[in-house]
């Protein structure tokens, strides 16, 4: 009598149900990762932004900042921390009085419990600047290019219409 009924076993139904919960909770929590990758991006730029942001007004003032530490206006879950150090380099002239300075500026920020940090480097000249010819630039980093080879053609591979491949 039992053979004779159409329709699904309280097993059959039990299995199917089990089956479809796995399969959305393993959708929501792809979403849920994607949305955690978003957000950390997102707050990736803005560390970004407000770090080239700063370099701009710190570059407006020739790097000649008396803060070497802050934290922004309007964005207080984020920080800066700036450094000015000497850099080495042949081009350095006392007598001129030029220097060039190695500018290091971080941003940091916590995310999930754990800190993050953009770093921006660049090299600023110290002092009086002024335009030279390759002839008076070649007696000055002698000592710095003569040490050293030319630098090997790249070559260039073109690899889609988007990415281009550089390699020495």
């Amino acid at each position: 009598m039992l053979s004779d009924e159409k329709g699904f076993t309280l097993l059959e139904v039990i299995v199917a149900l089990t089956v479809l919960a796995t399969a959305i909770l393993a959708l929501v929590y792809m979403f849920s990762g994607g949305l955690n990758q978003a957000t950390q991006a997102e707050r990736y730029l803005k560390g970004i932004y407000l770090a080239q942001h700063k370099f701009n007004q710190l570059d407006l003032d020739d790097f000649k900042s008396e803060d070497l530490e802050g934290v922004f206006e309007n964005y207080e879950a984020y920080r800066w921390q700036l450094q000015v150090l000497p850099y080495d380099s042949p081009l350095n002239n006392e007598d001129a009085g030029i220097k060039i300075q190695k500018i290091s500026l971080n941003v940091f920020w916590e995310y999930e419990g754990s800190e993050k940090e953009v770093h921006l480097v660049t090299l600023n000249t110290q002092g009086g600047t002024h335009t030279a010819s390759a002839d008076q630039l070649g007696s000055a980093t002698q000592g710095a290019l003569s040490a050293s080879q030319p630098p090997p053609t790249p070559k260039i591979k073109n690899l889609n219409p988007l990415t281009t491949l550089i390699t020495p």
